[in-house]
């Protein structure tokens, strides 16, 4: 969960408004299993998840007995013996081809009336437009759970703290590392403030 919470704050300490925009949503509503009742908190983790997914290759194993696969307009027929092919996650969230203004963080696009209104975690049938958890029948099962527990937990800290940019440096460094999961090469500085509830 940390590997999305880190650059999820990060985009909303380098965007103030779009922090604010969410503390009004999560300072009155609850998380609710489905994450209903909070469409920018759900819009905020999904542009995260397209922007920075936890797993920069996603591998699939293909049989020695598949048959000739449409690749591209191509037909692409397998080696002998069994062989895998990787999806770069994190690449299909930035392209171009598919995306408006990939390198840009904006949630809206998820919104009601968006450009990509009811695209979601998991590919439908028809378009891979990001693959976060995987996908086909191998796809990762505890999505539902991962979802609500991020929203959870990312509600709970803009809820909470008040983020911004540390002092002296005037901006966040979002570049990535590749590893086992894809995390941010230097480890997230922010100036954080509790906030005070008035009664």
């Amino acid at each position: 969960m940390l590997k999305i919470s880190d650059p999820a704050i990060a985009h909303l300490v380098d965007k103030p408004e779009m922090q604010e925009k969410l503390r009004g949503e999560v300072d009155y509503g609850e998380v609710s299993r489905a994450g209903a009742g909070m469409p920018y908190l759900h819009a905020v983790v999904l542009e995260t998840l397209r922007m920075h997914s936890p797993l920069p290759v996603i591998p699939r194993h293909v049989h020695a007995d598949a048959v000739g696969m449409l690749v591209g307009g191509m037909v692409v027929s397998p080696p002998a013996g069994d062989f895998y092919v990787n999806f770069s996650a994190g690449d299909i969230g930035r392209d171009n081809k598919i995306w408006k203004d990939p390198d840009e963080f904006l949630p809206e696009r998820f919104l009601t009336g968006g450009d990509e209104e009811g695209v979601g975690p998991l590919p439908g049938p028809k378009q891979i437009r990001m693959m976060p958890f995987g996908a086909g029948h191998r796809f990762c099962p505890g999505v539902g759970m991962a979802m609500v527990n991020m929203k959870s937990f990312l509600a709970a800290l803009v809820r909470e703290f008040e983020w911004g940019v540390p002092t002296g440096t005037g901006t966040i460094d979002l570049t990535e590392m590749d590893s086992f999961f894809k995390v941010m090469k230097k480890p997230l500085s922010a100036r954080v403030t509790r906030r005070t509830k008035s009664i």
